[in-house]
């Protein structure tokens, strides 16, 4: 029966569409309202997503002639990752805590000493060096701005009021070591009950993971579902480069890292590569803050050559990365532009801050799949309609057959 006649609304294919359109609606209102206790689900969706490879694998495996089920694969899984984690507790934590502290309580001790005439002392060197090398730029306070076309700034003022911020900071931060010490401790049991909340989460997922793929596509049209299914392979492909891949690069150039602080006998190696590994995962911005502290660090431990030796090394990490590790790893389906990077960190940062700036990434790969489907999907369809031919609007009729004249018909 044609429906060719009936109103739009009464159409089965526009009312399919309208009620699929409303099931999306009711979702996204739910994930809008929900958005302040989202961040343990979505964060444990990445983590099933990251092991997902790992448990499928293992689960496709046979034990006896039959398949290994999938919670077991699951329980593997998480089996290995305690054994990482209780050694990376015995034998790396501790040593972070400890260098953690102790830097702190230094620092404390530096600020502290640090006086109005040891600033101007410092700023009177820095002005002879600019003067030596003929940088129109003078530091110390009393100069004419502008005289013989140089510039003048009060470093001093500058130096002293944020060493005073710094030094009062700290000294209300880890003066009473004791209340430092219970605050971390404090710190530590809640981000443990958010590690184990989260750990369950995933569990949840990782078994259940085929199951409610499947029921997302059953909320997709029949018609619609092939293209669905692209979709979903396309955001795969740059999901798998920007979080698997990623944290592999986490791993490799937080090892290299610890490597050669220890290597080159920088004070604080431990805690400089932990802090270097989880900077490592905010392209762009990550790496140029982890090598501050790793290249002044090394300066002030063991003056200029250790801070090129320090530096040098940073670079050989970061093109081992750039040349080595996003090409094999991450792959050409996860580039994404490095202006379209820091405008989604700073997107992400400016809206939701610290969480936004770490899922600006994952999130801007899946827009840019999004936005790479649809334009295949164009091309594709401008293909189609310039090979079909196009229809004759102005056509003459064709002109009625008429029979052969005979003798004895009549004339027309």
């Amino acid at each position: 029966m044609s429906t060719t006649g009936l109103p739009l609304w009464r159409r089965p294919r526009a009312q399919l569409y309208a009620l699929t359109a409303l099931v999306w609606a009711l979702i996204l209102a739910v994930l809008v309202l929900a958005w302040p206790v989202l961040l343990p689900f979505v964060l444990a969706g990445l983590a099933a997503y990251v092991m997902d490879p790992v448990i499928a694998r293992i689960a496709a495996a046979r034990v006896a002639g039959r398949p290994v089920p999938r919670a077991a694969a699951v329980l593997v899984v998480y089996a290995v990752a305690g054994v990482v984690l209780y050694l990376l507790g015995v034998s790396v934590f501790p040593a972070v805590y400890r260098e953690a502290v102790r830097g702190l309580l230094e620092l404390r001790d530096l600020l502290a000493g640090v006086t109005p005439e040891r600033v101007r002392g410092w700023t009177v060197d820095i002005d002879a060096f600019l003067r030596r090398y003929g940088i129109p730029l003078d530091v110390t306070p009393g100069g004419m701005p502008g005289a013989g076309g140089r510039f003048s700034i009060d470093l001093a003022a500058g130096l002293a009021q944020a060493l005073q911020e710094a030094s009062a900071f700290l000294r209300g931060r880890v003066g009473d070591v004791v209340a430092f010490s219970r605050a971390l401790v404090m710190g530590t049991f809640q981000t443990l009950f958010f590690v184990v909340l989260l750990f369950m989460l995933t569990a949840f997922i990782s078994m259940d993971a085929p199951r409610i793929l499947r029921f997302v596509e059953t909320l997709i049209p029949a018609a619609w579902r092939p293209d669905f299914r692209r979709l979903l392979h396309g955001v795969d492909a740059g999901l798998s480069g920007v979080v698997r891949g990623q944290l592999t690069i986490m791993v490799v150039n937080g090892i290299l890292t610890l490597g050669g602080l220890l290597a080159l006998r920088v004070p604080f190696a431990f805690a400089l590569a932990s802090l270097a590994f989880v900077l490592y995962i905010v392209p762009i911005f990550g790496t140029l803050l982890s090598s501050v502290p790793i290249v002044l660090l090394a300066l002030t431990g063991g003056g200029l050559s250790k801070g090129l030796l320090a530096l040098g090394w940073i670079l050989v990490i970061h093109a081992l990365e750039t040349y080595v590790l996003n090409p094999k790893i991450m792959g050409d389906a996860s580039k994404i532009h490095p202006v379209l990077i820091v405008l989604a960190l700073v997107l992400g940062e400016r809206t939701f801050g610290i969480v936004g700036a770490l899922l600006a990434v994952p999130v801007a790969s899946v827009f840019v799949s999004v936005f790479r489907f649809l334009h295949r999907k164009l091309a594709e369809l401008d293909a189609r309609a310039a090979v079909q031919p196009a229809p004759q609007a102005f056509a003459a009729p064709a002109a009625a057959p008429t029979a052969p004249l005979t003798k004895g018909s009549p004339q027309p």
